[in-house]
C-alpha cells in the first residue's frame, strides 16, 4: 500500500466516524474525497456474495485507483501483475459492489457514406492499406495522423506513428504549429537509422500530399498510402489512439500549461507502450506483445 493510499483510508475512517453527526456528502465535499471512494472503502470488506475474495477486492481497487479504467483493462492487469486469472465479467461483478466505475467515455459508432479520393490533386496516392489493420511483422504497415491537443492557455498539435503489427506508437512530436515541419520531424524519428520496406498510411491532409513528403518516402522506398477524402475509418487504428489518449488522460486530467500537456503526453506514450493491455494482443501491451513474438 502507497502513501496516498494509506492517507485516503485514513480519511475515509474519519468520515465514517462524523457520518452519524454530518451528512456523508458534506463531509465529502469538504474533505475533497469522493462518495463512490468512500462507499467502495466502506464495502470492501463485505462478503455480498458467495466466495467474495476480500484480497481480490483489494486489488482491484488498487488497480481502479491507478487509471479509472474497465473492468477489462482490471481483469488483464490482474492476470500481468498478480497472476491471478479471473473472467471479466466477474471484475465487473466486484466493481459493481465496490461502487467504481470507469468515467472513460463508451464507444461511440458512427455511420459514414464512402466517398472517392479526390482526383484534382496528383499527390494523393491510392489507400493501399484499404483498412487491412493487420500486419504479420514489425516496420511493414505503418499508420500517422496529426491532432490537436488543448491545455488551459492555448493548444498544441501532436503527430504519430502507429506500427499495426503490435500497436506500439514509434514516434511522436509535438508543436505549436499544424505544418509540414511537424510531420517531417516525427517521421525522421522513425526513419533515422534505417529505411523499412513498408506502408506508411495517412489521411489526405495537407502535409501528406506535399513534394516534400512524397519525396522523403519515396527516397526511403516506403509506401504511401493515403485515406479516401472525408473518410476518417480509412484511419481509424489513429484516431482511436487520439481517443483514448483524450478520454483517459486529458480530458479527465486539463494540463494547464503547455510544458505540463507535453509531459502528460510523453507519460501517457510510455505508458500505453509498455503497461496499457489490449484485448487484441492477447492481454499484452504492445512491447510485451513485440517481444513475446520475437522469439
Amino acid at each position: 500500500m502507497g502513501t496516498a493510499h494509506q492517507r485516503k483510508q485514513l480519511i475515509f475512517k474519519i468520515i465514517d466516524e462524523l457520518c452519524q453527526k454530518y451528512k456523508i456528502t458534506r463531509l465529502c465535499y469538504y474533505i475533497k474525497v469522493s462518495r463512490s471512494g468512500y462507499y467502495a472503502w466502506k464495502n470492501l470488506g463485505k462478503p455480498l456474495y458467495k466466495n467474495y475474495d476480500k484480497e481480490l477486492a483489494s486489488k482491484i481497487m488498487l488497480l481502479f485507483e491507478e487509471r479509472k479504467k474497465g473492468y477489462r483493462y482490471i481483469a488483464f492487469q490482474l492476470e500481468r501483475k498478480y497472476k491471478i486469472t479471473r473472467n471479466p465479467k466477474t471484475i465487473l461483478r466486484y466493481m459493481q459492489i465496490l461502487n467504481i466505475k470507469s468515467p472513460i467515455r463508451k464507444k461511440k459508432f458512427f455511420h459514414y457514406s464512402r466517398k472517392e479520393i479526390s482526383l484534382n490533386s496528383i499527390l494523393v496516392a491510392p489507400n493501399i492499406l484499404n483498412r487491412n489493420f493487420e500486419a504479420k511483422a514489425t516496420f511493414k504497415k505503418l499508420v500517422t495522423n496529426v491532432s490537436y491537443l488543448y491545455h488551459k492557455n492555448g493548444r498544441v498539435f501532436s503527430s504519430i506513428v502507429k506500427d499495426l503489427y503490435d500497436n506500439s506508437i514509434l514516434a511522436y512530436q509535438i508543436s505549436k504549429k499544424n505544418d509540414i515541419k511537424l510531420v517531417m520531424d516525427n517521421i525522421s524519428k522513425v526513419f533515422s537509422k534505417q529505411a523499412y520496406k513498408c506502408i506508411l498510411h495517412s489521411d489526405q491532409g495537407s502535409q501528406y500530399n506535399s513534394h516534400i513528403y512524397k519525396d522523403t518516402l519515396e527516397s526511403l522506398g516506403v509506401t504511401i498510402s493515403h485515406s479516401r477524402k472525408g473518410n476518417c475509418y480509412d484511419n481509424a487504428c489513429c484516431e482511436n489512439f487520439f481517443s483514448h489518449l483524450k478520454s483517459e488522460l486529458l480530458y479527465l486530467q486539463p494540463a494547464k500549461s503547455e510544458q505540463e500537456l507535453i509531459k502528460q503526453v510523453n507519460d501517457y506514450v510510455i505508458w500505453y507502450n509498455y503497461d496499457r493491455p489490449q484485448s487484441k494482443l492477447k492481454g499484452m501491451t504492445p512491447i510485451e506483445y513485440r517481444n513475446h513474438t520475437s522469439f
